[in-house]
């Protein structure tokens, strides 16, 4: 009987998705004391659970999934997002732009009083701010520059970049 029911799962995986939803929202709703799981930790340890089962998920269904899971949070949380940006975006949005001109100011400053050429200053601001993409953007235009201007070693920016915590 069980053996049918994991064959069902793994052949079915739609079937575990919404099984572990079913049994997160039902045993959220327990408590114990005073304490309980609620229904988004509930449904998640339901998940985990269901998995242990081995049961794969193919992509369309991970991105449709995903998916749902953005629009649910999106119609949730949506309304006092507006109401936040209305109340309080513009000295938000001035802080975020803030923070990213002294970003770069702060490693342009340090890659000229260190000396460093264009690979290792592209590594470093990649590094301190975290951001990977602009290590890619940072190659490519790089490698777009004449080859006066560009750095003897290609590898600089991505040496920087590792060393930076």
């Amino acid at each position: 009987m069980i053996d049918w029911f994991f064959t069902t799962l793994k052949t079915y995986p739609e079937i575990a998705i919404f099984l572990a939803l079913a049994l997160g929202y039902y045993f959220g709703k327990f408590t114990y004391k005073g304490i309980g799981l609620g229904s988004v930790t509930a449904t998640l340890i339901a998940a985990v659970v269901i998995g242990q089962i081995g049961i794969t998920v193919n992509q369309p269904l991970k991105a449709f999934s995903f998916l749902m899971f953005l629009f649910a949070v999106g119609y949730a949380v949506g309304p006092q997002f507006v109401r936040g940006i209305a109340s309080s975006g513009l000295p938000q949005a001035i802080f975020s732009v803030v923070q990213c001109v002294f970003s770069l100011v702060a490693c342009v400053v340090v890659a000229k009083f260190a000396g460093y050429d264009l690979g290792y200053a592209a590594g470093l601001y990649s590094g301190s701010q975290t951001i990977s993409a602009a290590m890619g953007l940072a190659t490519d235009a790089i490698n777009r520059l004449g080859p006066g201007r560009r750095p003897n070693q290609g590898s600089t920016s991505i040496t920087c970049r590792s060393l930076t915590p």
